[in-house]
């Protein structure tokens, strides 16, 4: 359960804390500290969240091992969640700055059409009593008005070009918010509920057509981590996933499906065409070699083993990763280091 962390007197003393409980944590579930199960269990020592605490703390009681399925559940359920609120905020301080802006709009004209009035009942007044007099009278009063109106509409202007800038802001502000919550950190590759987005897209379309979906684990990868530590472990992850994304059209996504596997949807791509890019990812994750830069320690050669399936009519997004995940079970089953496509049935 957690401890209380109050009493300490300074924010640094306290975040060294906080890391320090975090770090003893997944050291005891043994559990890599990669940034989304740090987030998690730091969220949850830091109290951020109190959705967060009571179902971590429901998971330790029942005797559940932290291990990184259920860490990026929970984070996509809290941490992820909270990220897209982000979205509404922005979305809800654009919707402020256009009502202001109408407001101001609805200003102008009511200036306007104060005018417009003016103008008619001085003409009205002119045809009522010509002269002189009158005359002067009257273009007084429109030359008063005229300046009035004119310094209103200068106020509008700024107004305008000042809500221009902040409708930019709150634009990036709303983008920043919608990348960070479908990104994974580690890697830059999109995170699984990105990746349900896109297998939603696919599979409704009226006319859907084919596609393929690799599922990708780096063998032997707990080795890794437990002879050369989780550094060097999360080296080898963003390089397969780097290697991933030059292997796969620009619009392709990649997805860190969890710890050590991904997941390449490939639209418009039958069978073959995927055995193909898989091949190409195997050969290339295969011919990789990593170098640690502190003692020039060289890791030796790791691979990755990958299933490939392709859709079917009727699909839904469960049936094809399971499918997938067959194909990927073949290929660690036959030797690792290899491609296992799912025959389409």
């Amino acid at each position: 359960m957690r401890t209380s962390i109050k009493a300490l007197a300074h924010p640094f003393d306290d975040a060294r804390a906080l890391a320090d409980q975090t770090i003893g944590l997944l050291v005891d579930h043994r559990t890599a500290p990669h940034p989304v199960n740090f987030t998690v269990a730091y969220a949850y020592f830091g109290g951020a969240s109190a959705d967060l605490v009571d179902a971590l703390d429901r998971q330790l009681r029942q005797g559940a091992t932290l291990d990184e399925a259920v860490l990026h559940e929970l984070f996509d359920q809290y941490i992820a969640t909270e990220r897209i609120s982000g979205l509404s905020a922005a979305g809800s301080g654009l919707h402020v700055l256009l009502t202001r802006l109408a407001e101001h709009l609805g200003e102008a004209g009511a200036d306007v059409a104060a005018f417009c009035d003016q103008l008619d009942h001085a003409a009205g007044a002119l045809r009522a009593a010509p002269g002189v007099d009158a005359l002067q009278a009257l273009v007084a009063g429109l030359i008063d008005s005229t300046l009035t109106l004119r310094r209103r509409q200068e106020q509008l202007t700024v107004q305008i070009k000042s809500s221009q800038v902040e409708t930019e802001l709150l634009r990036e502000e709303l983008e920043e918010h919608r990348r960070a919550a479908l990104i994974d950190p580690l890697t830059g590759l999109l995170n699984r509920r990105a990746m349900e987005a896109r297998f939603d897209e696919l599979l409704s379309a009226p006319r859907a057509a084919v596609f393929s979906v690799l599922m990708i684990d780096i063998d032997d990868f707990k080795s890794i981590n437990d002879l050369h530590g989780h550094a060097l472990g999360d080296a080898v992850i963003r390089n397969v996933a780097a290697a991933i994304r030059k292997c796969i059209r620009g619009a392709d996504p990649a997805v860190r499906y969890g710890g050590e596997e991904f997941l390449v949807i490939l639209p418009d791509t039958p069978p073959g065409g995927a055995a193909r890019v898989a091949e190409s990812i195997r050969v290339a994750v295969a011919s990789l070699r990593l170098v640690r830069k502190r003692d020039n320690f060289q890791l030796r050669a790791f691979t990755v083993s990958i299933g490939v399936t392709t859709s079917r009519d009727g699909d839904a997004m469960d049936a094809i990763l399971h499918r997938a995940d067959q194909a990927l079970y073949r290929s660690k089953q036959s030797g690792k280091n290899r491609v296992s496509v799912v025959a389409d049935a």
